[in-house]
């Protein structure tokens, strides 16, 4: 409803399904979050024309590469990204600790993010500004070739 009163257009809903969730005694196991996604707009297919899956399967991260307790895995997002044009701008709402920036740079996007916590849009900045010089560096090194 949130999408929509903003002047969005409500597209659909995909499905995260994470393999290595905990069992919960007594409970189901959350082993899946729903991706809900939308466009400002009308949406031109032809403009980017990609037939992705509605369903995705990868574990969060761990150890020292988990940043945020709902992180999502890039490899995830760098697919989730590719709906939207190539040069286009992805926006995330609920940034955390910047997954999806950094897909979005890798795939060629544009990104907007909003977070609200201090200490998770610092270590989104970090994330998307190591991305950059690591993205910049490897131009250098392809244009140097």
């Amino acid at each position: 409803d949130a999408l929509q009163a903003a002047g969005w257009l409500w597209l659909g809903v995909l499905t995260w399904h994470k393999p290595q969730a905990r069992p919960q005694k007594g409970k189901f196991r959350q082993d899946c979050e729903f991706i809900v996604w939308g466009a400002k707009g009308r949406v031109n297919a032809s403009a980017n024309p990609v037939y992705l899956p509605g369903l995705y399967s990868a574990s969060q991260p761990s150890g020292k590469d988990r940043k945020h307790i709902t992180q999502k895995p890039v490899s995830v997002m760098r697919q989730l990204v590719k709906i939207a044009p190539p040069g286009g701008t992805v926006l995330d709402f609920c940034a955390g600790s910047g997954s999806t920036g950094v897909a979005a740079l890798l795939e060629g996007r544009q990104f907007i993010g909003i977070e609200k916590t201090e200490e998770y849009a610092s270590v989104a900045t970090e994330r998307l500004s190591e991305t950059l010089r690591e993205t910049a560096s490897q131009e250098d090194f392809v244009l140097g070739a």
